[in-house]
């Protein structure tokens, strides 16, 4: 019998346990391949088992009722009938420009609108301020120095000793309420630094409202389309354990919304209701709601995430402008500053507007 003949039994033995090895190789490998495709990444680990969404608060703020460390100086305070409340940035070239630009446009008190305003006897004993509101800047920075430089320079700035980042927004607005409740004020006007507000028309509007109070008033995020968002990663996602319902109530969205000062007390009590969270214009809709008051409305009040090119591309018409006494938001200084040149250009016009049809007549 030849060799071949005579190991045949082996080699098949052999064959086989070597086929054998290659398919469970070949099956663990794909075991491993399907594992890797549906099981939990890092990230994914990270923010499920360690985050709670009912019974954490997330994301957490480490609400503080603060004082700002500095603060402009304002001479007779029981004169002042609005304070505008600017929320801007501590970190960045960027936020310098913009406040430079609401400097020079809506927030002068010596533009041909406000001028107007002056010689008009409703409107013209009406004083205003607007102040910035910023916190501290991240460390390793020169920010923070130059953020001082700058408030003393233009007495205008109120600083905080807060973190500045979007989950601290409710801790500024809270700090410059408080600042403000000081004086005997009559309405704030909380506005964001991308935006553009005519305070002329604004302190119009409230003279035109017979002075309400108490008045919560803005662009209204209706009920119906402010869903909670629960997601986490989401930058407007909040736990069950800050609010448990599906929708928030009726709510001014945040770039300009108006508050009488006979709602501050409710305000700063409802801290011990509801620990605040960082959607301050919902947590300030929330207040307003559970004390029985009503969000109001201004149709003259105007958001859209391409106003900066819609101004910028001078699509915008000159009833929308001279209509609409607020404009926002993601406006950054050359659209500030292009809307005000527009704007200037009609209203040292003698062009008058009927609000009820929008129509722009000109008298001369």
């Amino acid at each position: 019998m030849s060799p071949l003949k005579r190991n045949r039994k082996k080699l098949v033995v052999l064959v086989f346990l070597g086929f054998l090895v290659y398919s469970l190789s070949f099956l663990e490998r794909k075991d491993q391949r399907l594992s890797a495709r549906t099981r939990p990444t890092k990230k994914d680990v990270s923010e499920n088992s360690t985050i709670d969404m009912v019974n954490d608060y997330y994301p957490f703020v480490d609400f503080k009722l603060t004082t700002p460390r500095i603060s402009p100086t304002v001479g007779a305070t029981k004169n002042v009938f609005m304070i505008a409340l600017v929320m801007s940035g501590a970190d960045g070239n960027k936020f310098r420009k913009r406040r430079e630009a609401i400097r020079q446009t809506w927030g002068n008190q010596s533009t041909c609108e406000q001028r107007k305003a002056s010689q008009d006897e409703r409107l013209k004993h009406l004083r205003w301020l607007l102040v910035f509101v910023v916190g501290k800047a991240v460390t390793g920075t020169n920010d923070d120095i130059l953020n001082i430089a700058e408030a003393r320079q233009h007495n205008d700035m109120l600083i905080g000793n807060i973190t500045d980042n979007y989950i601290n927004l409710i801790l500024k607005v809270y700090m410059s309420l408080l600042w403000a409740s000081k004086f005997d004020v009559k309405y704030t006007l909380k506005a964001d630094d991308d935006v553009y507000v005519r305070i002329p028309r604004v302190l119009e509007y409230l003279v035109n409202a017979k002075f309400p109070r108490p008045f919560y008033g803005g662009l209204v995020c209706p009920r119906n389309k402010a869903k909670v968002a629960r997601r986490i990663g989401v930058k407007w996602t909040i736990s069950y354990k800050y609010y448990g319902e599906t929708h928030f109530p009726d709510f001014n969205r945040g770039p300009f919304y108006i508050l009488s000062s006979d709602l501050f007390d409710k305000l700063f009590n409802y801290v011990s209701v509801r620990k605040p969270f960082h959607l301050e214009d919902v947590y300030v809709a929330l207040a307003m709601h559970d004390s029985n008051i009503k969000a109001t409305n201004i149709d003259s009040f105007q958001l859209s995430q391409v106003m900066h090119s819609y101004v910028l591309e001078e699509n915008i018409q000159r009833c929308e402008m001279l209509s609409w006494i607020g404009f926002g938001h993601l406006m950054g200084q050359r659209a500030i500053k292009k809307l005000h040149l527009l704007l200037q250009s009609h209203v040292c016009k003698k062009i008058t507007l009927d609000i009820d049809y929008h129509r722009c007549n000109k008298t001369g």
